[in-house]
């Protein structure tokens, strides 16, 4: 467990899916850092009857003060989508740099025993896979929804729809729907 003296890192979000009683579907984006995120990316895929991705869908929030979330509608009621990837960003002497590239998965193989235990694989498209474990990883069960972090690299143009090949995330976290209204996460 963490101290609680310890100073919060410079930036970090947590992020929760909310589906609203009118249909509506959501991501939740909680700054959890020391400082403002000037800018998070979401990106995501509207989902047709079947389930297959039939459009992308972009937006993007701004201005995420330390503590404080804000949320992006992804579908209203009536339709389907499903996250794919956020990338988060902070001013940095008045310059947009990345922070954060977050990628939604889910776990579509559990290897018991193995030092790579677990394979991840998008939550909404096709075409990629990787391979995770560490000493200290979460316990996940196959088939659960994930996001993949990986540190921002500022000299690589970004894919918004798959991590870079053989590139390890740097942590591997549940995605999970956010708690009830009124109730601390």
């Amino acid at each position: 467990m963490a101290n609680a003296q310890a100073s919060p890192a410079a930036y970090g979000v947590d992020v929760c899916t909310v589906t609203g009683t009118s249909g509506q579907y959501s991501v939740r984006v909680r700054n959890t850092g020391a400082a403002p995120i000037s800018q998070a990316n979401i990106v995501g895929v509207q989902l047709d009857a079947a389930g297959q991705s039939s459009g992308n869908i972009s937006v993007s929030l701004t201005d995420v003060p330390p503590g404080k979330y804000k949320t992006a509608v992804l579908a209203r009621h009536g339709e389907s989508a499903a996250l794919v990837s956020i990338a988060t960003y902070q001013a940095v002497n008045g310059v947009e740099t990345p922070q954060q590239e977050l990628y939604a998965g889910k776990v579509a193989h559990v290897s018991p025993g193995s030092a790579l235990q677990y394979t991840l694989a998008p939550l909404a498209l096709r075409g990629w896979t990787v391979a995770y474990g560490t000493a200290q990883s979460p316990r996940l069960q196959q088939g659960s929804a994930v996001l993949l972090i990986y540190p921002a690299r500022a000299a690589k143009k970004r894919d918004t729809t798959r991590p870079e090949a053989g590139r390890s995330p740097a942590d591997v976290v549940p995605l999970n729907p956010c708690p009830p209204a009124g109730r601390k996460s």
